[in-house]
């Protein structure tokens, strides 16, 4: 009988992350409201950076899995 090996993802290669492409950042929009003249406001969006969620501002994911 063969012996089932319990596979270690955390060793050996891994992906990049699918989130933020191995950027280790995701743009977050935010609207602001700006006031270019005086009798003129307008709507502004804006992306404000923030830390991967998937990968944890690593860039990588562990291991490479293929699909089923």
């Amino acid at each position: 009988m063969e012996e089932k090996r319990s596979v270690d993802f955390s060793r050996g290669p891994n992906t990049v992350c699918f989130t933020c492409g191995g950027f280790r950042k995701v743009s977050e929009p935010r609207l602001y409201m700006i006031q270019a003249t005086e009798d003129t406001r307008a709507g502004m969006t804006l992306g404000e950076w923030r830390d991967c969620p998937d990968c944890r501002a690593g860039g990588l994911l562990p291991g490479i899995r293929p699909p089923v």
